[in-house]
């Protein structure tokens, strides 16, 4: 394209260059994705965990680890298309072949609302939607500083993705299992330590490709009038043409006479020092100053982020109040009932006692069998009502 002779062409050679590389870019990420997800299931199961729970996190920890490289390291990926409408068409067609197999009474008689939906798609779980916000909410803070219009489009993104989800919910996947959990498990940690590497990456990308470190230093160390005149000329190092290496020179100039000495923008020592062409004193100092923003910066943000969890709890204070209270209306409740138990067990020792220290009088056979009655139902009863209480839970 460079060497065509069309100037159309030539004119947009770099938005063809770049559209081509992002379509190239896209499709190989679709297609690491599936990979690395089946890759993470495998590796998953060589392991072979105990439980389900466990299972299940370190599937989630793998995907996120393998997914977070292939989502994040092309910076213009686009994150919207996730090859979902070719998984729609395969299934549609699958549905279609299944359904010209059955019978023809099958078919005749109107489908049930249960056959219809058993029809749908399995749901198989929170972990692709978690998956997909985990990975919006790299791109919203890990790039903030370079692209700052990226959290309105994650929220327009979001309006529209919450009819999407509840239109798939209701007509494409089958109801859900309800499954009790205490809260969202492993991502919660995974969401804690992206905004910490957020505020690192942010941190770097600020103070490393910004002018606003070396304005800063321009400003209070080497500038004369105390304004930012002469900050350009301040960044830019000399370079003797006559010290290109052979054939590396630049044939043709836009100017019409011949340079000698060009400029660049680099904090290097000039061709007529000692250290010629080395990183001058500036350098350093700017490198030194870079660096201290970036732990500073680092250790303010996390400072405030802790000073705001610790203002604003979890819980507020009166449905934390009200919990205690709760709680205590239950331990008062369990520990009235033990007393009555242990009142009633007492009362039951303290009437079998008179019966077994009085002696026996001579009478007739017939009183002497019911009152052996009457002791072995006491004491059968009292062995029962002692069973019953063991089964108790202690509090």
């Amino acid at each position: 394209m460079a060497m065509s002779p069309d100037p159309v062409t030539k004119s947009n050679i770099r938005i063809t260059v770049t559209s081509t590389a992002v379509i190239i870019n896209l499709i190989v990420i679709l297609i690491l994705d599936e990979i690395y997800g089946a890759v993470a299931k495998w590796l998953t199961d060589i392991e072979v965990p105990k439980t389900d729970k466990t299972f299940e996190e370190r599937l989630i920890l793998k995907t996120f680890l393998l997914k977070f490289v292939n989502s994040y390291a092309p910076i213009f990926y686009v994150a919207f298309f996730k090859g979902r409408k070719l998984k729609k068409l395969y299934r549609k067609l699958k549905d279609k072949d299944t359904e010209q197999e059955e019978s023809n009474s099958q078919q005749n008689r109107a489908p049930k609302q249960w056959d219809l939906d058993y029809s749908l798609e399995p749901f198989t779980g929170l972990a692709p939607e978690y998956m997909e916000m985990i990975i919006q909410f790299g791109f919203v803070t890990l790039f903030v500083a370079s692209f700052p219009l990226a959290p309105l489009f994650a929220l327009l993104n979001n309006i529209i993705e919450i009819r999407l989800d509840a239109r798939k919910f209701v007509t494409e996947l089958r109801r859900p299992d309800a499954v009790r959990a205490k809260d969202i498990g492993i991502w919660y940690n995974i969401l804690s330590g992206m905004g910490k590497f957020s505020v690192i990456i942010n941190a770097f990308v600020i103070s490393f490709t910004s002018d606003f470190i070396p304005r800063l230093v321009y400003l209070y160390m080497y500038s004369e009038t105390g304004t930012m005149h002469g900050f350009i000329n301040h960044t830019l190092s000399y370079f003797n043409v006559t010290h290109f290496k052979p054939g590396t020179a630049p044939t043709l100039s836009q100017f019409d006479k011949e340079m000698l000495i060009c400029r660049y923008k680099d904090y290097r020592e000039p061709p007529w020092s000692i250290n010629a062409y080395e990183f001058s004193k500036q350098y350093w100092s700017v490198l030194a100053i870079r660096l201290a923003f970036v732990i500073v910066f680092q250790n303010l943000v996390m400072f405030l982020s802790e000073a705001v969890d610790w203002m604003i709890p979890d819980i507020p204070k009166d449905i934390s109040e009200q919990i205690k209270k709760e709680k205590t209306l239950l331990v008062d409740v369990f520990l009235k009932e033990e007393q009555e138990k242990l009142q009633l067990i007492q009362n039951f020792i303290l009437r079998d006692r008179p019966t077994q220290q009085e002696p026996e009088p001579k009478q007739e056979n017939g009183f002497r069998r019911n009152r052996a009655a009457s002791f072995q139902f006491t004491r059968e009863q009292r062995s029962s009502y002692m069973s019953f209480s063991s089964h108790h839970t202690d509090v």
